[in-house]
């Protein structure tokens, strides 16, 4: 499905108590795309068979609903100042998002909210020099959680650009696993607060100095991993 301008996408089934899946793919190019896709129900998917959810362009908004178990978000946005907005409600589901990472990605804000337990989420951002400043927040409540950041720009920030991740992490009491990454020129900022027991964190940062982990953790039995080079 291309798509230019503005697309609203709902997708609900329900028929006798019974949730159906729904399928969204999506191949589009071109700037000022405003999106909106909500899925409600149980195995949804936002991308893949075999492949789409393929955006390309500057301006684009991005705003992805699933609430359900065992729900799909997989796909790539590619331009300059995207904002991408991912909401998943309910237990083992699973999202793998790439921003900026085929071509330039400048001034990009990614934004996902997990509620439940036993996600999986990845979050890749840029690949190169091409790929510039970004900010990642991430609000996780539940336990049995995976989260995966990549923040892989190389580019030398300037003035206000900024290389941050923000990761909040709630749970009744155990389990949940973060691990993230900066690679590039330096101004990479991580801040991670964590309620619950036997968390597992590993944070990496490295390249051309400017690194601040700021790390507030409360529960028994974490288990933590910081590694800073340049």
């Amino acid at each position: 499905m291309k798509a230019l301008g503005i697309i609203a996408f709902l997708a609900t089934f329900v028929m006798c108590g019974v949730s159906y899946a729904s399928d969204v793919y999506i191949n589009q190019s071109g700037a000022d795309l405003d999106l909106n896709i909500t899925q409600d129900g149980q195995t949804n998917k936002v991308g893949t068979s075999t492949e789409d959810f393929d955006l390309d362009g500057d301006d684009q908004t991005i705003d992805i609903d699933q609430i359900g178990n065992t729900n799909t978000i997989s796909g790539s946005v590619d331009g300059d100042t995207q904002v991408l907005t991912v909401r998943q409600e309910g237990n083992s589901n699973t999202s793998t998002v790439n921003v900026g990472t085929n071509s330039s990605a400048d001034d990009n804000s990614i934004i996902q909210t997990l509620t439940g337990d036993s996600n999986t989420t990845t979050v890749n951002v840029g690949t190169s020099a091409a790929s510039g400043d970004a900010d990642i927040d991430l609000a996780v409540t539940g336990d049995s959680n995976t989260v995966t950041i990549n923040e892989n720009s190389t580019a030398t920030m300037i003035g206000d650009d900024k290389k941050i991740t923000n990761i909040t992490l709630s749970g009744d009491s155990n389990s949940n696993t973060v691990t993230t990454t900066h690679a590039g020129a330096g101004d990479h900022d991580t801040t991670l607060a964590h309620t619950g027991s036997d968390g597992t964190f590993s944070i990496n940062q490295s390249g051309a100095n400017d690194s601040v982990v700021d790390l507030t953790t409360s529960g028994a039995d974490a288990s933590v991993s910081i590694t800073i080079t340049d």
